[in-house]
């Protein structure tokens, strides 16, 4: 069999593009769980000392620095995870432009490839770029944004109590909240949206025709 140079290459690349893709799934996946269990804990905690009478003075200021510790570590997790989820789309369209070459290298395997190319989205065509925000907001990052958003309208609203009427923190602490969590997804898509422009732009650039077909050796 002829060495085949560019398909070592190839299947070499879609490999790694494997393993790049596996490792930012597990990256996400691990912090993502980190979080909830310190959210989680520092819930379990707020509501021992809620139930049990906590001390005046050491009660509020302990659930104070939960909250703060639990916000702080949700700001810096998310931006963690819009990274990374950014990370794993770009290596979805490598791989889909990797599997383009290979399947224009064997138009007869065509109609066996269930994975999208950029000749066929296939039944699977994923949705790297273009989403609806209800999917933005179900994910990994679209959650730690609703945990944090959830303690800033809660800070809101406590922050109102001491200076106004007890009936405008219920308000205060929706428009708080409502707000974080769109200035999250904004976050969220405009990366998306940054993403996607830079990739358009690179492939755009790219001479993708099909190559001609290795020689067989008689």
């Amino acid at each position: 069999m002829a060495d085949d140079t560019e398909l070592t290459i190839a299947l070499a690349e879609y490999e790694h593009l494997r393993e790049l893709s596996r490792t930012v799934h597990d990256q996400s996946t691990a912090r993502f769980t980190f979080f909830l269990a310190v959210a989680s804990g520092a819930t379990a905690v707020s509501a021992g000392l809620l139930t049990t009478g906590a001390p005046a003075p050491a009660g509020p200021a302990v659930l104070a620095g939960l909250g703060l510790l639990v916000l702080l570590l949700g700001i810096f997790v998310f931006a963690r995870q819009v990274e990374l989820n950014d990370r794993g789309r770009r290596y979805a369209v490598a791989a889909t432009v990797l599997r383009t070459y290979l399947a224009r290298r064997a138009p007869g395997l065509t109609p066996f490839i269930i994975m999208p190319t950029l000749d066929d989205p296939g039944p699977f065509a994923p949705e790297p770029f273009h989403r609806h925000w209800f999917r933005d907001l179900v994910s990994q990052a679209g959650m730690i944004a609703l945990v944090n958003s959830a303690l800033v309208g809660l800070a809101a609203g406590l922050a109102v109590l001491p200076a106004g009427p007890a009936w405008l923190a219920g308000p205060v602490a929706a428009a708080a909240g409502a707000a974080s969590v769109a200035g999250h997804l904004r976050a969220i898509r405009r990366r998306v949206a940054r993403s996607a422009t830079h990739v358009g732009a690179v492939l755009s650039t790219r001479p993708l025709s099909p190559p001609a077909p290795p020689d067989t050796p008689r």
